[in-house]
C-alpha cells in the first residue's frame, strides 16, 4: 500500500489521435452514403486512457509512448499537457497512430486503425528508469514493442499491471504479457470460460485477476478473498463508452494501492467507469 503522498504511476505504451463518429446504428456492409449524428476528435488508446484516469484521481502520472512528428502527434501532446501528465515520447517512424471509431447509440464500437503505428521499436529504457524507481504502479500496454518493457520493469522490482482486454483464451500474442502480469485485467466479451482462466492465473501466482463484463458488472479474484462479483453502476446519460475500461482500471488500482480490499477496489472501479461513460473523453472531464 502507498502512503498519504500522491500515488506515482508509470504507464508504458498506447497513445493515438482518434476520430469518433457517432451513428444511430452501424451501416450495412455495402457501398453507400451515410450521415452521422456528429463526430469528435481527441486523444485515444489504452495507455492514454489509463494515464488520464489515474491523473483524474490525483495520481502523479508519467506516460511513455510513440507519437509521430506530425500534426496529430502535436495535437495529442498538447491535449495531454492540459491534463498535467508528464509525457515522454519517442518518434514513431510510421507517424502518429490514428483510429476511427464508429459508435452506435448503444455504445457499441467498430474501430478502424487508419494508422496502426509501429509494431517493432527499440525502446530506450533509460528514459523511464528514474520514474520506475519511485513508481507505486507500473502498467504495460499490450503493444508488441512494449514486450521489451517487461524485463525492465521486473528488474526494477516493480509489480506489473497488465490489461489484456478482450482476450479469447488462446491467442499466443498475449502469452508473454499474461505470464508477466502480477495484476491481470481482462474483458469477458469473447471468453465465456473467463472464470476458469483467471483461476488458472491465480494458481500460477498472479496476485489479483479481474474481469469486466460491461453493463453486467465485474468480477475479481485473489487467493485470499476468493471470488467477488459486483454489479455495474447504472448510467442514464451515456455519452461515449471509450475509456470506460481504462477508468475501471484506474479506479480499482488507486483503491487497491490504498486498501488492498478487493470488493472496495471493484466498486471504486465501477464508479469511475460510470463517470467515464458520461464524458466524451477517455476520462471524466471533472
Amino acid at each position: 500500500m502507498v502512503d498519504a503522498n500522491p500515488l506515482r504511476a508509470v504507464v508504458l505504451g498506447g497513445i493515438a489521435w482518434n476520430t469518433m463518429v457517432y451513428v444511430d446504428e452501424f451501416p450495412e456492409p455495402k457501398p453507400g452514403t451515410f450521415f452521422s449524428r456528429g463526430y469528435h476528435e481527441t486523444v485515444g488508446s489504452s495507455g492514454a486512457g489509463k494515464a488520464m484516469n489515474l491523473r483524474h484521481l490525483g495520481a502523479d502520472v508519467t506516460l511513455w509512448g510513440l507519437l509521430g512528428d506530425d500534426e496529430p502527434g502535436r495535437r495529442a501532446r498538447a491535449f495531454l499537457k492540459t491534463r498535467n501528465i508528464e509525457l515522454i515520447t519517442e518518434t514513431d517512424p510510421t507517424g502518429t497512430p490514428r483510429h476511427v471509431n464508429l459508435m452506435d447509440r448503444d455504445g457499441e464500437r467498430i474501430s478502424i486503425f487508419a494508422n496502426g503505428g509501429a509494431t517493432e521499436f527499440d525502446v530506450d529504457a533509460g528514459l523511464i528508469e528514474p520514474q520506475l524507481r519511485t513508481a507505486d504502479l507500473v502498467t504495460v500496454t499490450i503493444f508488441n514493442y512494449c514486450r521489451r518493457w517487461l524485463p525492465v520493469v521486473r528488474e526494477a522490482g516493480k509489480p506489473i499491471w497488465v490489461d489484456i482486454h478482450d482476450y479469447d483464451g488462446s491467442n499466443p500474442y498475449h502469452d508473454e504479457f499474461i505470464e508477466a502480469a502480477d495484476f491481470l485485467f481482462m474483458s469477458s466479451l469473447i471468453l465465456p470460460t473467463w472464470r476458469a482462466f483467471l483461476e488458472e492465473r491465480i494458481n500460477a501466482g498472479t496476485t489479483v485477476a479481474v474481469c469486466t463484463h460491461g453493463s453486467a458488472g465485474a468480477s475479481g479474484l485473489t487467493a485470499e478473498a476468493g471470488w467477488v462479483d459486483i454489479p455495474a453502476v447504472p448510467v442514464t446519460d451515456m455519452v461515449d463508452t471509450n475509456g470506460a475500461g481504462d477508468a475501471f482500471f484506474a479506479g480499482f488500482a488507486t483503491e487497491w494501492l490504498t486498501s488492498a480490499d478487493l470488493a472496495g477496489s471493484l466498486s471504486r472501479g465501477a464508479d469511475l467507469a460510470a463517470a467515464a461513460l458520461q464524458s466524451p473523453e477517455l476520462a471524466p472531464l471533472q
